[in-house]
């Protein structure tokens, strides 16, 4: 069975934590990758969101017992040339994470940013519906 997480996020409390807190805050959270790209765009306050709400959404799906700490840092969110956004994982997440299978979706305005993951637990079967019990 897959498990669904969503967030939502207003745009102006993250461009706020990145002005009070600046480096510190922006390093704590996000990708070296991460980082990168949003300070290549002129208006990043709604794609720092949308990473933002990713870290949420991916923590909202596989907690709780899978997940006990969100540890910001080790949940990517890269781009595939087409523009799909993908979760990267790494350190203490990726071992709890191996072998389950997730879908992102990001969107923003101006003012908001949405991310939703789909994951699906290792062992599961989509078609069927069937998966182990958690």
């Amino acid at each position: 069975m897959f498990r669904c997480g969503i967030d939502l996020i207003e745009v102006e409390r993250v461009s706020q934590s990145i002005a009070r807190h600046g480096d510190r805050f922006l390093q704590r959270v996000f990708t070296p990758q991460e980082i990168e790209y949003c300070r290549s765009l002129i208006h990043a306050g709604p794609h720092w969101a949308a990473r933002f709400a990713a870290k949420e959404a991916l923590f909202k799906a596989v907690s709780p017992g899978i997940l006990d700490v969100l540890v910001w840092r080790e949940i990517g969110v890269s781009r595939h040339e087409s523009g799909a956004p993908s979760l990267q994982l790494s350190g203490g997440t990726q071992e709890k994470l191996t072998g389950w299978r997730f879908a992102l979706a990001l969107s923003h305005t101006r003012t908001l940013a949405i991310a939703q993951v789909i994951a699906l637990p290792p062992g599961a079967d989509l078609i069927s519906g069937d998966a182990p019990a958690l």
